[in-house]
């Protein structure tokens, strides 16, 4: 035992040798000893740890409230392990104060990356599953990655990744709100998004594309094509700017500004051409070529382009044949666009062909970018020219069926 050793030092190594225990069960001790009320504010086990070796190699003297863990854990009065106490504290005890506080925190890093993935999960399964219980199983992950991020704290880029995947979530419920006519808190949650994408310091380019799309349910389109352009300026390369461009594209034709729907569907050409990276093709943010061809469609109606719109209609059809993956949303909807564009050149038969195969969609699957095609063809069929038709009447039938077994599956309104 080396001389240089203060006498506190070599006491407290000979006190836990004499009981036999490690370095570890003194750190345990150490912890049992403490009040309740301190008990939360210690350092992790490994961080202890590395305290009492600092301790018993001398570096640093105890303060509080380690004096008195040490006195309860070994049986003694401070007097007898420390003696006199010295009113001005170590340095060294400072820093490693410092150090056991910054290593403090209520996510590991295991625990935050199980996170992230099943947010990516979620994201990967809206296509597919019902969106009223993909919304459910967000809200609930949305739920444990508030509590984590408020209820504690965390390293300084542990805060700013769960701010990230708070961002996503909250984007994510956005998007599946508005499928569900819930536009209300759609738009809340969409301006959380872009809050906590800010303070996370990563693009907010995702929460801007889900407020484009409550802002274009909501008839605000000039401030859905605004919001979606600001959306594709700060986008990484990925389906997403693709999306975003297609997005102002959309809005900037309901708004009746053809020029500016006509630049954004080439910039969303162009960015589809120069992506660096590919994805699934089925996440609320993908925009594969199918998708793609139905904002393509929706423009060509806006401006009055039927046969336009069936020619984005066989875009997509070619691509679905060419293997792109195939979403039962999107290819509802080319299918009820190209029953528009028919109606609009009076073939109603062929009106009948394209909405025939989509009837038997499950109910929980007519979500609101499905239907708001059928409300559209219902209305071009109130026209005069179709008055006394029978296939007019059959099909406005149809659109009655399907649209009312919409709102009973997933519910209709803001309530809702």
């Amino acid at each position: 035992m080396s001389d240089d050793l203060p006498p506190w030092a070599v006491r407290l190594r000979a006190e836990r040798r004499n009981r036999l225990w490690s370095q570890r069960e003194m750190a345990r001790r150490l912890v049992e000893a403490a009040d309740e009320d301190i008990r939360p504010h210690l350092p992790s086990r490994e961080t202890m740890i590395r305290r009492i070796k600092a301790y018993e190699a001398g570096h640093n003297r105890p303060g509080d409230p380690y004096r008195v863990l040490y006195a309860r854990a070994f049986g003694l009065t401070e007097a007898e392990l420390f003696g006199a106490p010295i009113d001005v504290p170590s340095h060294g005890s400072d820093v490693i104060d410092l150090v056991a506080w910054v290593e403090q925190t209520n996510a590991g890093d295991g625990t935050i990356s199980m996170l992230a993935e099943e947010a990516q999960r979620l994201g990967e399964t809206h296509a597919h599953v019902p969106p009223s219980r993909v919304l459910s199983d967000v809200v609930s992950l949305e739920r444990n990655t508030r509590v984590l991020l408020s209820g504690g704290r965390q390293r300084l880029r542990q805060t700013r990744e769960l701010f990230r995947i708070e961002a996503d979530l909250l984007a994510h419920a956005c998007i599946l709100l508005g499928d569900l006519h819930r536009n209300g808190p759609a738009l809340s949650h969409g301006t959380a998004a872009a809050m906590c994408a800010e303070e996370a310091g990563a693009s907010p380019a995702a929460a801007l594309s889900a407020q484009a799309k409550t802002e274009r349910w909501r008839g605000r389109f000039a401030v859905s094509a605004d919001l979606a352009r600001r959306g594709y300026e700060c986008s990484p390369s990925t389906q997403l700017r693709v999306l975003l461009a297609s997005q102002e594209a959309n809005a900037a034709g309901l708004l009746g500004d053809r020029g500016r729907a006509r630049e954004a569907l080439q910039r969303a050409e162009e960015a589809a051409q120069g992506q660096s990276s590919q994805d699934s093709g089925v996440s609320p943010w993908s925009c594969p070529r199918p998708r793609q061809a139905l904002y393509a469609l929706s423009v060509a109606l806006q401006a009055g382009n039927p046969k336009q719109a069936l020619q984005a209609a066989d875009m997509a059809e070619s691509a679905w044949a060419s293997g792109d993956p195939r979403v039962s949303a999107t290819w509802a909807q080319i299918r009820f666009g190209a029953a528009n564009a028919y109606a609009m050149l009076d073939d109603l038969h062929g009106a009948a062909e394209q909405i025939a195969p989509v009837m038997s969609m499950p109910p929980e699957f007519r979500v609101s970018t499905v239907t708001n095609y059928l409300v559209e063809l219902d209305a071009r069929l109130d026209d005069r020219r179709f008055q006394g038709s029978d296939i007019a009447a059959t099909l406005r039938e149809q659109i009655r069926d399907f649209t009312s077994a919409a709102a009973a599956a997933i519910g209709c309104g803001e309530g809702a």
